[in-house]
């Protein structure tokens, strides 16, 4: 606040009554949401309100600060506004807590000796006619001099007797009358030597006091350092390192009263509370248990007064800084009511898997535990393990069954007592490894090239395809790159390679953790002393300027690179660009050729004259029709992010305005009904990250194609079913008029078990319907459109 307000001034405010306006122009002090500070922990501002905002919101701004302060704040948040500004007062205690010791020695001795001074200083006895001259009279003269004041300078003025009588003056007052009336004191009290050095020492004791006291009132403002140059100053805190902060678990299971117990560090500035919180898993809201603001930071967590079932467990450590720092949650269940509880194995399972049992609450009662499946949703149960006791564990052997998904659950006897735990759902049981394949990358290979692997697992799915070499003499393999996704090939720069004979192979694992190799291709020259070409796809769809990009590389130098295209399957090459120095690269309008499909190449010229030709790159489809997808994208909604559900919207945005009665019949873009279907991508030989939607309307079509999300939101080999609402919009993008088809979803129509959260951040891809056409009656391009930046987590 300066220059109006400086370090160590102390600002007394006065409460801002409800009825009274806000001071514009005024400071005020106000509470600030933790939301709206770095640290995270709410604080009291004192700010000067600049501004009203339209929606009764107030703006506020420090007045050292260039701007104004971030987030408004409302007339509730307004506690007081400043009064009162008494400078300096609060600077001892800031040199105490900043650690300014010479300051604060000079301050106190200065202020030592002024009390000293004005306490010691003072006789046991004044003079009489000191007294005198200063006792007041009592014949109507108020010693004013003439000069209007009553002050040291008309002393004289008080009396101009020249009695000499010891006894009285012309006030006619006693002697001690005259002291007690000059000094406030009777006479027999006027203090000693020891009263007036007590008194000196009190009053500095008081102001040590006040001084400790100003310290810790100070603490949390942590600037100690100053620099400044001509235009800046900048302070640096002592504590910028968030606090340590650990939570004890109480266990997997717990029941009645159990102690909740945290530990907690700050090396620089100390820990000023600990907050300990639960929250029921399904729900995610956060209640305070306690709050400890020593050690031990722990308390009792009464269960009893809460429902059975899982719930989190958290402690927040904040310092005296205002830094805090949160445990990770912790999972337990609550368990009062005697249950049985058969541990989640996950979503599949291969190979022998152990399998726990808990047993909630089972008092003294003896208990016999088995545990069974069944080939999912037919409810026709069968042993894994059958009398077990304490700790109830079972291996099972899944390898003794058919890969499928099953359905399994825990049963506890006691004599004639059975209870059965929750079934755990859908466990897929995969014990078939995937199968694999390398592409033969030819005998001598050079440059950067492309090393491509087909897989495929008919149960779980493929979840990640390895490319891998290994040089001749040695017994390594080494991995060149690794493929979560088909097409499983990856482009590697073989010049990192040292000259000799190699051998390359493909390693597929499944969803399950199965891994096969394929057959290694051996005896492969790695042989890069020549020159080698190649051409970089440009994609299997090309609309408007594309880029056409080589890569070369010669021993004997490179004279120039050409980049050729050519109608497919035919020989016609036309040169697009020849480019003598890297990067090979030139810009390609495909609309000055006829819509179809090329191929390109590249060829190399090294300095000899020696021409090396690329490989082909076939069947790219040029397509520059008037009506095409031009972007696909998501919105999500109130419910949580990667998962499809209540409130999410998928946007179809069309290059041009579209005859919506082509897109359902007799609609004209007001809401209708229509169901989203969702199909793992496995059904569909797209793997489990290539999970594909479309939209479908009861009695009638919507011809939208469909949308691979390149993302993982259904379990292996399901198909969810949500209720939706399509409407249409136009908006106009740089002066042309667009159709924007949006998919509102609802609730779930079937399959909700089977939805999964998605994880990873994708492009989709659309392939539209050509049965769409714009207002002209042209076709719709059943060219793909992918999803345009950002790179983002869809839904």
């Amino acid at each position: 606040m300066e220059p109006h307000i400086s370090r160590g001034d102390v600002v007394l405010a006065a409460p801002l009554d409800a009825g009274s306006p806000v001071p514009m122009g005024g400071v005020v002090e106000y509470r600030s949401p933790a939301e709206a500070e770095p640290s995270g922990v709410e604080k009291t501002r004192l700010h000067r309100i600049v501004g009203e905002n339209a929606d009764g919101t107030f703006v506020t701004a420090g007045d050292a600060n260039v701007d104004v302060d971030s987030t408004p704040i409302t007339r509730e948040q307004i506690s007081g506004q400043a009064r009162l500004l008494i400078p300096w007062v609060g600077l001892p205690g800031l040199w105490l807590a900043s650690g300014d010791f010479p300051s604060l020695a000079l301050w106190s001795l200065l202020t030592l000796t002024a009390v000293a001074a004005a306490v010691l200083g003072v006789t046991n006895r004044r003079p009489l006619e000191d007294v005198g001259d200063n006792a007041p009279r009592d014949d109507g003269d108020d010693g004013d001099d003439g000069d209007g004041e009553h002050d040291g300078n008309d002393l004289n003025d008080c009396d101009d007797d020249d009695d000499d009588d010891d006894d009285d003056d012309a006030s006619g007052l006693e002697e001690s009358e005259q002291i007690q009336q000059a000094t406030g004191w009777p006479d027999e009290t006027v203090p000693s030597p020891i009263q007036r050095f007590g008194a000196a020492f009190g009053i500095v004791t008081a102001l040590v006091a006040m001084t400790v006291m100003g310290a810790s009132a100070f603490s949390s403002a942590a600037f100690t350092a100053t620099t400044a140059n001509t235009a800046n100053i900048f302070r640096a805190a002592t504590d910028w390192v968030p606090p340590t902060v650990a939570l004890a678990s109480p266990g997997t299971t717990v029941r009645e009263t159990v102690l909740l117990s945290a530990t907690a560090s700050d090396a620089v500035s100390g820990i000023r509370k600990v907050v300990i919180q639960y929250a029921l898993a399904s729900s995610g809201t956060w209640v305070t248990l306690c709050t400890s603001e020593s050690i031990p930071y722990e308390c009792a967590w009464n269960t009893t007064t809460l429902a059975d079932g899982a719930y989190l467990l958290r402690a927040t450590a904040t310092d005296k800084t205002g830094l805090s720092t949160a445990t990770e949650p912790i999972r337990t269940t609550v368990a009062n009511s005697f249950a049985v509880v058969l541990a989640d194995l996950g979503e599949t399972a291969r190979g022998t898997i152990n399998l726990s049992t808990t047993l909630s609450s089972p008092g003294t009662i003896p208990y016999t535990v088995r545990v069974e499946y069944s080939l999912a949703d037919t409810n026709n149960w069968k042993p894994i393990c059958q009398k077990l006791t304490a700790p109830y564990n079972c291996a099972w052997n899944t390898t003794s069954i058919a890969d499928n998904d099953y359905d399994l659950r825990a049963v506890a006897v006691s004599g004639t007592s059975t209870t059965y735990s929750n079934i755990v759902p859908d466990v897929l049981v995969d014990n078939t490894a995937p199968l694999v394949s390398l592409k033969d990358p030819g005998v001598t290979i050079r440059g950067t090239t492309t090393f491509e692997a087909t897989a495929s697992d008919a149960t779980s799915g493929v979840a990640q395809v390895e490319v891998q070499y290994l040089r001749s003499g040695t017994s390594t393999w080494v991995t060149m790159c690794s493929m979560e996704e088909e097409p499983y090939s990856c482009r590697f720069d073989t010049t990192t390679m040292a000259y000799g004979t190699y051998s390359f192979r493909a390693v597929a694992t499944d969803e399950a953790g199965n891994t096969s190799l394929s057959s290694a291709t051996s005896y492969r020259t790695v042989d890069n002393t020549v020159a080698t070409v190649s051409a970089e796809d440009p994609g299997a769809y090309l609309t408007g300027t594309v880029t056409l990009r080589a890569f070369a590389n010669s021993t004997a130098g490179i004279n120039n690179v050409r980049i050729q295209t050519a109608p497919a399957g035919t020989t016609t090459w036309t040169t697009r660009c020849s480019v003598n120095a890297a990067p090979f690269s030139c810009p390609w309008n495909t609309a000055t050729v006829t819509d179809g499909l090329f191929d390109v190449r590249a060829i190399l010229l090294d300095a000899t004259g020696k021409e090396t030709v690329s490989s082909t790159i076939t069947n790219r489809r040029v397509d520059n029709s008037p009506l095409r997808a031009a972007d696909i994208q998501t919105i999500n909604g109130p419910g949580t992010a990667g998962r499809i559900d209540n409130g999410d919207t998928m946007n179809f945005s069309y290059s041009q305005l579209v005859n919506l009665h082509t897109v359902t019949p007799s609609w004209n873009g007001a809401p209708v009904p229509v169901t989203m279907r969702v199909r793992d991508g496995n059904l569909l030989g797209q793997g489990n990250s290539g999970d594909t939607i479309d939209i479908q309307r009861s009695g009638s079509s919507v011809n939208l194609g469909s949308v691979n999300t390149k993302g993982n939101f259904a379990k292996t080999f399901r198909t969810i079913y949500l209720n939706a609402t399509m409407t249409a919009s136009t908006v106009t993008i740089n002066g042309i008029p667009r159709t924007v088809i949006s998919v509102t979803v609802g609730s779930v129509a079937s399959g909700s078990g089977s939805l999964r959260t998605n994880t990873t951040s994708a492009n989709m891809v659309w392939s539209p319907l050509s049965s769409v056409r714009n207002t002209n009656g042209a076709a719709s391009s059943t060219t793909p459109v992918t999803e345009t930046p950002p790179l983002d987590r869809d839904f």
